[in-house]
């Protein structure tokens, strides 16, 4: 070994002995890390009554929170705090009465987001409170997110998964999506949804492929649309998935 390579590896022994004294010094007791836990909690509301117990470097939550957006909210600030390896969630949230009445709240959660259009498309399943969310929208806010949390706001949800995909940014497709909608909206067929905040179809663009999907008022509704977006410039490919409402 060289004298420069001695003297590295002395350099790398040191940083090592320092960080693990550091490690060392700033280890949290299972007393310091409830009472972190306990602090972080407190400032919510809903989170306040939460019972927090520590078990080596584990936090276990218990206790009954409103909404599964308290609960995610809760993990993740018991998470920020200096010291916790694991939580183990004994949390608990009312369940609503069924299904098909929380499957009414939920779509009403959607249609009453200002920012759902006709470029995006949601889609949701309910299984025991259990939510599951697909789609596709437009990337000029985080459309995802925002949603994700309406729903988990929703009293009676036990759970949430969001595999939402959020569009990717693009110039072409932007231009198109103006294109289609001078097209479709002078139509006297689809004039009606023009102003609508959660119209009845959509219309999904990705790098020139247009995706059509919801309800339309009988086939000749759907051929005309189909025919509009298929001729608007730019257009690669249609994918018509439209049903049909007689």
């Amino acid at each position: 070994m060289t004298l420069q390579q001695m003297r590295t590896f002395r350099s790398l022994l040191l940083v090592l002995a320092t960080t693990s004294t550091a490690s060392v010094a700033h280890a949290q007791s299972p007393q310091q890390i409830q009472r972190g836990v306990e602090e972080a909690l407190r400032n919510e509301g809903d989170l306040r009554r939460i019972q927090v117990s520590v078990v080596g470097n584990e936090v276990i939550l218990g206790g009954q929170v409103p909404t599964f957006w308290a609960k995610s909210e809760a993990l993740r600030l018991t998470f920020l705090v200096p010291g916790v390896d694991t939580i183990a969630s004994e949390l608990e949230i009312p369940a609503a009465e069924d299904d098909a009445n929380l499957a009414e709240d939920v779509a009403a959660a959607l249609q009453r987001y200002a920012h759902y259009t006709i470029w995006d498309q949601i889609d949701g399943r309910i299984n025991e409170g259990a939510v599951t969310l697909t789609g596709r929208v437009t990337p000029e806010r985080d459309k995802a997110s925002e949603i994700f949390e309406r729903v988990a706001k929703i009293r009676g949800v036990q759970d949430v998964q969001s595999s939402i995909k959020t569009l990717p940014p693009s110039q072409s497709d932007q231009r198109l999506r103006s294109n289609i909608a001078r097209r479709v909206f002078r139509s006297s067929h689809f004039q009606r949804v023009a102003g609508m905040l959660n119209p009845p179809f959509h219309i999904i663009v990705h790098n020139s492929v247009v995706t059509l999907v919801g309800y339309v008022q009988g086939e000749i509704e759907q051929r005309e649309l189909v025919r509009i977006v298929t001729q608007t410039q730019g257009v690669l490919r249609v994918e018509n998935q439209l049903l049909r409402v007689r």
